[in-house]
């Protein structure tokens, strides 16, 4: 007697990441960058503030996910900072997403419990700040790099990330640290 096979494909589940954690981003002004009588030394200093994040992976191949994602403010003091983009994340361990595999009569979904990841990805940001003088902003691109993990639990899936970012603007040059942590939502 010959056993029956399932006859489908193998498919990563696509996953919707909703997070909340600090940002913290210091900032240096070009010297170039001044006008005005009170401006002669460029001013230099750090928004922090409690963020949330939209971070959704779109597409997996092999250890390989592409993903987009958009942080936002929820809580600032002196200052805040918004940006998005998208990159890639690398997972080690055999298997990078849920998967599922159907046919006529059969369903099969595999869950990873833990996966490791590291991350790249390139933003456009926009940091307001305050100096001595006046209220500023800019506009950012960045170039960030982290990594994190997520673990599966018996009814939820936490993710938690950190990163550094290193970014460009019109007037000013800035250094970015995160930390999040959230839950994530496999989209199925």
């Amino acid at each position: 007697m010959a056993a029956d096979t399932i006859q489908g494909e193998l498919k990563p589940s696509n996953e919707l990441s909703v997070m909340i954690g600090m940002v913290n981003v210091s900032f240096n002004e070009a010297q170039t960058s001044l006008q005005g009588e009170n401006q002669t030394t460029p001013a230099s200093g750090s928004v922090s503030s409690i963020n949330g994040m939209l971070h959704y992976r779109f597409k997996t191949e092999d250890r390989i996910a592409w993903f987009t994602q958009f942080s936002f403010p929820l809580i600032a003091s002196q200052g805040s900072y918004l940006g998005g983009g998208g990159g890639l994340e690398y997972y080690w361990g055999k298997s990078p997403a849920k998967m599922n595999i159907k046919d006529a009569t059969t369903s099969f979904t595999l869950t990873p419990i833990t996966r490791f990841y590291a991350l790249g990805a390139l933003n456009m940001g926009y940091l307001a700040y305050l100096t001595e003088t006046a209220k500023k902003n800019d506009t950012l691109l960045e170039v960030e790099l982290g990594g994190g993990l997520s673990r599966k639990f018996k009814y939820f899936t936490l993710r938690s990330q950190a990163s550094v970012a290193r970014g460009v603007g019109v007037t000013t040059s800035t250094l970015g640290m995160k930390f999040m942590l959230g839950g994530i939502f496999f989209l199925d």
